[in-house]
């Protein structure tokens, strides 16, 4: 059943959500098509395309819209800072950065923001119940105890590939 809750104690259904085409990945998983993967990257050609900054902010409300699409599917409706890396101190109008801090949807979308375009990095969690990591070269790992099939929709019709796989993030 889409949305159907089970052991909240386990994430049961962990993804890998990449704007990378999975298919241009070598038998090892290493993505062979030279593409941005950074903020910092607007402005500059990879394969003769320059990345325009309405490129760049169109990707990355993608990313944000599926997170929190997967979250609300899965009925998560916030999120803990459980690390933080802020080595310039960087601090949003509004909005106490924190580890531990529980924050809205709302204002994860904030930090979803922040840590994309690199100005802060963290790690956020919901009890045991879910996470969204974000890793290096634009990726995002996310985890969430149900199927979420109308996310994954959601996720494909912005241009996002989503793959089951393990955040390399998680704590053991």
């Amino acid at each position: 059943m889409l949305g159907a809750k089970r052991d909240a104690s386990v994430m049961h259904y962990k993804y890998r959500i990449t704007k990378y085409n999975p298919q241009n990945r070598d038998k090892n998983g290493h993505y062979l098509v030279n593409e941005w993967t950074s903020f910092s990257h607007i402005g500059q050609a990879f394969d003769s395309i320059t990345l325009s900054e309405e490129e760049y902010y169109r990707f990355e409300d993608a990313y944000i819209s599926s997170a929190v699409s997967f979250l609300q599917e899965a009925g998560i409706d916030a999120l803990r800072i459980t690390q933080l890396e802020n080595s310039q101190a960087y601090q949003e109008a509004r909005l106490d950065i924190r580890r531990d801090k529980t924050y809205t949807l709302t204002e994860a979308e904030t930090l979803f923001r922040l840590v994309l375009r690199e100005k802060i990095w963290c790690k956020f969690e919901w009890q045991d119940k879910a996470y969204v990591h974000f890793g290096w070269d634009y990726y995002m790992y996310l985890g969430v105890p149900c199927n979420c099939l109308e996310s994954i929709r959601h996720a494909g019709q912005k241009g996002l590939f989503v793959e089951p796989f393990d955040s390399p993030y998680l704590e053991e």
